[in-house]
């Protein structure tokens, strides 16, 4: 069901009257709780009850009954479930995610969160625990996305190279080196001939669905990069493609696009663009 249809006061309080309905009639079907519902109460029929069997099994079976409190369990229960985009501005903190759903675009959002009174000023210590443990969650739910996304690029890297390799008649298999070595300073290790024989070749790994296409390079990375030189390449993985597109650069293709360090201080992290070489 579509994200719109259940992140709703409707979807949450047909959910909450059909949660009362089975502890007081516990022989009664998840299913069948719409036609009971407004067999009792006709006007049950006017919250979306179709969606409230949907959240059933993904709001907490002992989340509290009070309407406000399940209104909250309810936001976290779908957040985590959809991660919308608009979640990921939770985590700059609730003064800023409040000004930010202030659009007209947002109007259906804001309704749901001052429904759950979470946009009270000033807020209770209740209220700040709650912001503090679903912007926890949701910084949680996006590493590990990001995690997934920048292991499927490692993969995808990994079978990249191993027909490199096969092509290049170089009779070894690729390694990986993120998973056996997290302090290695790059991700796959793999190889290319020279006139002097077969050589290392350490690749950097970048996974993004970034537009314009992008990535982060951390000082870290390119204090590696940049001793290895031209034994180091950066694989960057368009993620928003199906199937994800590479764009193969090299140390001196980055270079141009490495802050320089001033009086202000030591840049630590640089967006590099993925233009056309």
């Amino acid at each position: 069901m579509l994200f719109d249809r259940l992140f709703t006061i409707s979807a949450f309080e047909g959910l909450r009257l059909m949660r009362g309905l089975i502890a007081t009639v516990p022989s009664v079907s998840v299913s069948d709780c719409p036609g009971a519902l407004i067999a009792y109460s006709p006007e049950a029929a006017a919250y979306d009850l179709d969606a409230a069997v949907q959240l059933h099994s993904v709001v907490a079976p002992d989340a509290p009954h009070e309407n406000v409190l399940f209104y909250r369990e309810c936001i976290l229960a779908v957040l985590l479930l959809e991660m919308p985009a608009f979640a990921k501005l939770m985590t700059l903190g609730r003064g800023r995610f409040i000004k930010r759903i202030r659009g007209e675009d947002y109007r259906d959002i804001r309704s749901v969160f001052r429904e759950a009174k979470l946009l009270v000023d000033p807020p209770s210590a209740a209220d700040i625990a709650w912001w503090d443990a679903v912007q926890g969650r949701v910084r949680l739910n996006f590493d590990q996305e990001r995690l997934a996304r920048a292991r499927e690029a490692e993969g995808l890297s990994l079978k990249h190279e191993q027909t490199e390799l096969e092509r290049l008649g170089i009779d070894r298999a690729p390694v990986w080196m993120a998973i056996d070595d997290n302090t290695a300073g790059y991700d796959v290790l793999s190889y290319r001939l020279s006139a002097n024989g077969e050589h290392n070749l350490l690749i950097e790994v970048k996974s993004t669905i970034a537009s314009p296409l992008r990535f982060i390079i951390t000082r870290n990375e390119w204090n590696n990069a940049d001793q290895v030189g031209d034994a180091y390449l950066f694989h960057v993985w368009d993620m928003d493609k199906n199937p994800p597109i590479l764009h193969v650069r090299t140390v001196d293709q980055i270079r141009p696009h490495i802050p320089a360090d001033n009086e202000k201080g030591k840049w630590k992290s640089a967006e590099i663009p993925i233009g056309i070489v």
